[in-house]
């Protein structure tokens, strides 16, 4: 197949395109820059990109967004994460409508915050409504409405936390607890909903060669966990004791405005992907962990 990725420098679109190029798939990146080597097409989603950058794609892939944990956030830079979002669905959904012959699915990147801020205990399946109120929440059904120019099959890719070596929560968390000093983070009883890089690469290419695949997908394990399991797994991972404790109103000191956002509590079950056959490779934590800390 063709495949055409937007975000593709990325944790995941990094991992995506190497799967992808490894079993003999064609993979063009869109870029913002000028090209560097043959597999990419310069584009701006804010100025009317040519529909012939999408020419001979089966699967248009968008996982295009500003790193949510890059900086504070700001009002200006809450700004850079809906346009950089935004447009960028909005662009692909019109390009694909306009191609000519039409891809056959895009698969484009949302957020479990779609759900809200903090949920409790409540499992949330793809049919769980969305929360009305907080940035994160807005921005998402923002970034799922975006698609809708397109008029071919649209996979929202509900991703939950990802956990992997290259980057994103673990490499900010592993210094800390391989030196003794991790431990629990708030009440320890928020839930954390999470899936490998590895499982995530894998539900996003079942989805790319499922037919009939359309709508909203948790991409998430079937075991979502509470923030004070998570630590203690992670401390037995890497072998060292978890006894600390980072306080809420500590981690809300750190994180500003924005710690409801972040440290709110999400049981997210990926009931979609287990129902149309998809299997996770590492559907525990401790799992997880170990394949995600040793893979090469």
């Amino acid at each position: 197949m063709r495949i055409v990725i937007a975000g593709s420098s990325g944790l995941i679109g990094t991992a995506l395109r190497r799967s992808c190029a490894a079993d003999g798939h064609t993979v063009i990146r869109l870029v913002r820059r000028e090209p560097t080597a043959a597999d990419e097409r310069r584009w701006d989603p804010t100025a009317s990109p040519d529909s012939g950058l999408l020419a001979g794609a089966d699967i248009v892939v968008n996982l295009a967004g500003a790193g949510l944990g890059e900086r504070r956030w700001t009002r200006a830079y809450q700004e850079v994460l809906r346009r950089s979002r935004i447009d960028t669905a909005h662009a692909l959904a019109v390009l694909t409508a306009q191609a000519d012959p039409q891809p056959r699915i895009l698969l484009s990147a949302s957020g479990m915050r779609y759900y809200g801020v903090d949920r409790g205990e409540l499992e949330l399946t793809e049919t769980a409504d969305s929360a009305r109120s907080g940035f994160l929440p807005d921005l998402t059904r923002e970034w799922e409405r975006a698609t809708e120019p397109a008029t071919i099959p649209v996979c929202h890719l509900r991703m939950g936390l990802v956990l992997a070596r290259e980057g994103g929560v673990l490499p900010q968390l592993l210094p800390l607890f391989r030196k003794g000093l991790g431990g629990r983070l708030g009440s320890g009883r928020e839930y954390w909903s999470y899936v490998g890089l590895t499982d995530a690469v894998r539900a996003i290419r079942f989805l790319a060669e499922s037919p009939g695949a359309r709508g909203p997908y948790n991409i998430t394990t079937p075991n979502p966990v509470r923030s004070i399991e998570f630590t203690r797994t992670l401390a037995g991972v890497v072998g060292r004791p978890a006894v600390l404790r980072v306080p809420t109103w500590a981690m809300r000191l750190a994180l500003g405005k924005v710690a409801p956002e972040v440290l709110g509590s999400l049981r997210v079950l990926p009931a979609r992907l287990t129902e149309g056959g998809f299997r996770f490779t590492q559907p525990e934590l401790k799992q997880v962990l170990r394949h995600e800390l040793v893979r090469r």
